[in-house]
Order: C-alpha cells, then sequence, then structure tokens
C-alpha cells in the first residue's frame, strides 16, 4: 500500500477518532512519522486530526536537524525503546499509559500515535512555550507544565506503565535530575519502566565550544572519572534557573553513579542507536 492508498484509508476513519488512530497503531512506525511529516493540502479531514510539524527553524534550533534528518533518528530511537521495554520488561508499548518526561515540541509525542490511544498519550515539560508549540501543532493527548526542581508531575493520581525522557538528563544538573527520578518514582507502575538517555565521557571530546564558551573539557572529563557526574550550566538568564542556581546545561553520567545515587531505581538495561551515539538508553525498573 502507497501513500496515497493510506491518506485514503484514513481518510474513511476521520468521522471517528477512536477508529481512525486504531487503524493508525496498525501501521509501522515510519509510515506513521512519514504520514504526519507533510500532510496534502488537499486533505482537509487529516489535516484536522493529525498534528502538524513545527517550523524547521524550531526543529533545527532544538535538535540540531529537520524533516527527514530528524524523523529518521525519532524513529530509530523509538523502534530502540521498543525493542528495550520488550526485553527488559517483558511487555509491549502498545496500549500502555506513556509520559514523555520533558516532550518538547512533540517529536516523540507524535509517534506514540503507533502503540496507544491519545488518552493514554501524556506529555510535560518545564518550559511554558514547549507546551504552546505542542498546543499551536495540535498535538492530541495529556500535557501540561511541569517544575524545573520538581517534587511531583502534574498528573495527580496518574501511574504510568512507562517514563521515557530523551535527551533530558543529558542537560540537568545534579539536583535538577535526582529530582526528576524522584517525581518519577511517584508515578510508575510497580512493574513499569522508567528510560533515561545519557551521556558517556567521550561526549565531551566533541562538545561544541560554542554551547557553554567558559567551559573546560578537561574538567568535564575529570569530574565524569572521578564523580560519575560532569555539568556545565548554560548562561545565566535562562528560564530553568531556579533560586540562583542555573539546573539546564550539558551533563553526563555513569551507570556506577546511577545505581550509586539514585536509590528507589534498579538499572536492568542499556540500550544504543546508531543514529545518535552519545545518547546511551538506561533502562530503570522501580525498587
Amino acid at each position: 500500500m502507497d501513500r496515497v492508498d493510506i491518506y485514503k484509508s484514513l481518510a474513511a476513519h476521520t468521522n471517528e477518532k477512536g477508529k481512525f488512530f486504531k487503524y493508525l497503531r496498525t501501521l509501522p512506525i515510519d509510515v506513521v512519522g512519514d504520514l504526519m511529516l507533510n500532510v496534502p493540502e488537499h486533505h482537509e479531514d487529516l489535516r484536522r486530526i493529525l498534528p502538524r510539524m513545527a517550523a524547521d527553524e524550531i526543529q533545527r534550533n532544538w535538535n540540531g536537524s529537520s524533516g527527514y534528518d530528524l524523523l529518521l533518528q525519532s524513529c530509530a530511537f523509538m523502534r530502540t525503546l521498543e525493542c528495550g521495554v520488550n526485553r527488559f520488561s517483558g511487555r509491549s508499548l502498545d496500549n500502555a499509559k506513556i509520559l514523555d518526561f520533558g516532550c518538547g515540541w512533540g517529536r516523540l509525542l507524535r509517534l506514540l500515535y503507533k502503540f496507544t490511544a491519545p488518552e493514554n498519550i501524556y506529555g510535560c515539560d518545564p518550559w511554558d512555550q514547549s507546551l504552546q508549540i505542542c498546543a499551536d501543532c495540535g498535538i492530541t493527548g495529556n500535557l501540561a507544565q511541569s517544575d524545573y526542581l520538581p517534587e511531583n508531575l502534574p498528573f495527580p493520581g496518574t501511574k504510568f506503565d512507562f517514563i521515557y525522557a530523551y535527551s533530558v538528563f543529558t542537560h540537568l544538573s545534579e539536583k535538577a535530575a535526582l529530582a526528576a527520578v524522584t517525581a518519577c518514582r511517584k508515578h510508575i507502575a510497580d512493574d513499569g519502566l522508567l528510560i533515561i538517555t545519557v551521556r558517556p565521557k567521550s561526549y565531551w571530546e566533541v562538545h561544541p565550544d560554542s554551547q557553554n564558551h567558559l567551559v573546560v573539557k578537561s574538567q568535564m572529563i575529570s569530574d565524569h572519572e572521578r564523580k560519575g557526574f560532569a555539568f556545565t550550566p548554560h548562561g545565566v538568564g535562562t528560564p530553568a534557573q531556579v533560586n540562583g542556581e542555573i539546573t539546564y546545561g550539558d551533563s553526563s553520567m555513569t551507570l556506577d553513579y546511577i545505581k550509586d545515587h539514585w536509590r528507589e531505581w534498579q538499572v536492568v538495561g542499556t540500550e544504543h542507536f546508531l543514529q545518535d551515539p552519545y545518547q546511551m538508553l538506561v533502562f530503570l525498573k522501580p525498587n
């Protein structure tokens, strides 16, 4: 079935959203992503239901690339996530209640339509601009603003089967990272998984000087080797500044650091994907 046929099949279900999204879940993840990249103008019925993409400028500024290049990376991450969830929990993403922690402009949220119904899809982000872009793009799901140093997640009484955070803990300070995993622990199902990405020590060798012009790479490598955690903040004035402390920047950490400092979680496995070699997936189950 080619793209034109798929659009026609989807259009036949637009009168009932439940059936529409159920049909969408029968398609491969790459097809789901491709369909949402450029919905034809003449398919107004589909454009009312499927989310629009953020502007290319936003994609490039936030993620370093846009369009198909970024979509290929996003789909690769979701396939790796799905594989790891099955391997380390024996469960599936299908029909699960899933939280995208640090959802940004909804880059990955929209791909969750492949796995579960919109009512089971949740996203949170501490930056109100992120959520505004999600709303402007027409993301269907449960969205709420979180705190930079959260004590809880903004979904009272909700327990998630899976929580993932892609390229989030690669930017958090120690204090912010601990606050985040502590808050997530309160909202994970007993048999659920938290999946985060972390950077290895080798990341500092390719860290762009323009990102943090005061960072001393040798110091970051030393901190990583000595403490298991290295962090350099982004500039003053960032919205992630809490009580004078900048909680957002660039960071790396080791598995031993996680095991020693995040006592409410147990590392059960890791995964990698070549499209983003400096993001290692770490799978954690609650203690």
